[in-house]
């Protein structure tokens, strides 16, 4: 029986996470479902609980790689799975009951669509939800006051999702011929090649929204020297998609200056480096201006 979803779980070191994602993907009561773990040079004996889990389950796959990025390992998952649809979930994520459901008849209802995504929840150590990843992207949180209905399709989908990239890896669910079509990750570009790949999809099909939050993330802390290896990869990423960006809608280029030029404000203030965060936030008021930008420079 061909299952209708393959759910992508890289993992490399996430023992102490890995049997909450799983037990999240058992609560969609969805039984065309299949399963595709790809350890990424683990040494905390994930692999050996993965193999235990492969013989106690048929629809589990297991496969193993040495330490090749989250980016190889979930387009080598994606050439071995046959689901219809891909969920990605992280190992150290996990979704809420009926997550998956919703997103696939979203997605039957409007056959335009190639991928959807979720809203979700950010956590603390203590499990304790602190804020939602809508509240704090001002496109979105616009477009959810719009739209009276729990799921939508994105007007100017890529433009959307460039200005800002709201989108979770662990709240996606994209059609596997589209994404085999378009060749996945990029693993050349390193942390955001999850937003690079929403831009690629964004500007071949339709981009649909759930407003509800179906997955939890819990915080993690980032180095600094994490920091800017990321804000460096935005800027590749931007450089990349403007120029057709533009056509679609300039207000949305603009954005995502603003808003590379903002974290890299705070990136400097965290460094005590308050001229060059000053610069940086005066840079992001004349891309976009907004109170928060001015506030920012008060």
């Amino acid at each position: 029986m061909k299952p209708i979803v393959s759910v992508i779980i890289p993992s490399k070191n996430c023992l102490s996470t890995l049997p909450r994602a799983i037990e999240s993907i058992w609560q969609q009561d969805i039984s065309k479902i299949e399963i595709v773990i790809v350890d990424d040079g683990s040494t905390d004996n994930s692999w050996e609980w993965i193999c235990q889990l492969c013989r106690q389950y048929n629809n589990i796959i297991a496969l193993k790689l040495d330490s090749e990025g989250s980016a190889t390992a979930r387009n080598h998952a994606a050439r071995v799975a046959s689901g219809t649809y891909i969920a990605f979930l992280d190992a150290d994520k996990f979704w809420y009951q009926h997550k998956l459901q919703q997103q696939i008849s979203f997605m039957e209802e409007n056959p335009q669509l190639g991928i959807s995504f979720t809203n979700f929840e950010q956590m603390n150590d203590k499990s304790e939800v602190t804020h939602d990843r809508f509240t704090h992207c001002d496109y979105f949180k616009q477009q959810t006051l719009k739209h009276n209905q729990d799921a939508f399709i994105i007007p100017k989908g890529a433009a959307a999702i460039f200005s800002e990239n709201v989108i979770g890896t662990s709240t996606v669910l994209v059609r596997r011929d589209l994404y085999l079509a378009l060749d996945g990750f990029d693993h050349n570009i390193k942390l955001v090649a999850d937003w690079d790949l929403w831009l690629k999809i964004a500007l071949h099909t339709a981009i649909g929204c759930i407003k509800k939050p179906l997955t939890a993330s819990m915080r993690k802390k980032t180095m600094m020297s994490h920091q800017i290896k990321e804000l460096k990869a935005m800027e590749q990423v931007i450089k990349r998609y403007e120029n057709k960006i533009k056509t679609i809608d300039p207000y949305a280029v603009h954005s995502a200056h603003a808003h590379l030029s903002e974290s890299y404000a705070k990136y400097y203030r965290q460094k005590a480096c308050p001229a060059q965060a000053l610069a940086c936030d005066i840079r992001a008021l004349c891309e976009q201006p907004a109170p928060r930008h001015l506030r920012n420079i008060l």
